[in-house]
């Protein structure tokens, strides 16, 4: 028997205020109020399904609320969604928490997404496009979504440092000025070469797509078992910086990579739907969230358009009809399995 809405609307507002004490600062109160919603929860059937529907939201944000900044905007944005009466009226059954929701993604996104380095970036590239740059030495350089970079070219050498996102470098030769690509991870020693750099707070990643470069990650203190501090990479081969070292990743397809930054074209093979999903998004206007763990088991066999993302979740569904694909506002999509 479906719930009316004054009940359904009431035991959202209930299972939200437990959601806002989970959120506290203060252990014990969390602790406290950890207990107390497990016994709503088991009050009845209906008790558990709206707390189902609130919790699976949150299960997909919490990687974007991993920081003691982030989460304070999190419990700001839980109340306020709290404080609005109208909002409830506009609540389905199955989104019983897709108001609180956007309020919560919409404030992540602008964290996550804007930071201090991409505002005072020399070059900032923006979401959903791919921002085409010729440098002052002939080279040329393309961010891809909300990238950003610093450039440093003087007499001796030739610097940009990448401070988000991800980019693609086509470095014209000079034999008096190296060309460095920098992240705080280490950094990318190259004449005249190709290549690709993606960079978030972890980790650096190279995917070497012509000649070779050499790599020296920034001050390790202790080195894991098969990482190195430098490196030589050449084409096909791709590596990842992080405070560990250099590590090498599986050999690289060379043109499945230049497809993506020359046709905007994702071409995968048997590759995990959580990574392809994280490609997509980089290419989105929005934010695609999903959950990691669920969808890593899952593999892909495509060619995707990474400039249609509608185009591309709606073939990603049809080819796994266990997908449930659900647009939450014109800038947010949740997938997941059903």
């Amino acid at each position: 028997m479906a719930m009316d809405k004054s009940k359904h609307h009431q035991l959202v507002e209930e299972a939200a205020h437990w959601i806002v004490q989970l959120s506290s600062d203060d252990e014990s109160s969390r602790k406290t109020a950890k207990q107390k919603f497990e016994e709503w929860k088991k009050t009845s059937e209906q008790h558990r399904q709206v707390a189902a529907d609130i919790e699976q939201c949150i299960g997909s944000i919490q990687k974007l609320s991993q920081t003691s900044g982030h989460k304070k905007v999190t419990k700001v944005a839980l109340k306020a969604g709290l404080s609005s009466g109208k909002a409830y009226k506009h609540l389905r059954a199955g989104t019983a928490f897709a108001v609180v929701f956007v309020a919560m993604s919409g404030a992540l996104f602008y964290l996550t997404d804007t930071t201090v380095a991409y505002v005072t970036a020399d070059i900032q590239g923006q979401s959903g496009q791919w921002t085409t740059q010729t440098l002052p030495d002939g080279s040329r350089l393309i961010l891809r979504g909300k990238s950003a970079v610093n450039l440093d070219f003087r007499t001796n050498q030739r610097v940009v440092e990448l401070v988000q996102g991800q980019i693609y470098v086509d470095v014209a030769k000079d034999k008096t000025r190296p060309f460095l690509v920098k992240t705080t991870h280490g950094q990318i020693q190259a004449l005249g070469t190709a290549f690709s750099v993606t960079y978030d707070p972890s980790a650096t990643e190279l995917k070497m797509l012509h000649s070779k470069v050499k790599v020296e990650a920034t001050q390790v203190k202790t080195l894991q078992l098969h990482a190195t501090r430098q490196a030589i990479v050449e084409a096909g081969q791709a590596i990842k910086m992080d405070k560990n070292g250099v590590q090498k990743l599986p050999a690289l397809n060379v043109y499945n990579e230049q497809q993506k930054w020359q046709k905007h074209q994702l071409m995968v093979e048997n590759l995990p739907l959580n990574q392809v999903l994280q490609e997509l998004d980089r290419n989105y206007k929005g934010k695609i969230i999903f959950n990691d763990a669920a969808l890593q088991h899952v593999r892909v066999n495509a060619v995707l358009p990474l400039d249609q993302t509608t185009d591309s979740l709606k073939l990603l569904a049809t080819v796994f009809p266990e997908l449930k694909i659900k647009q939450i506002t014109p800038f947010v999509v949740m997938v997941s399995l059903k």
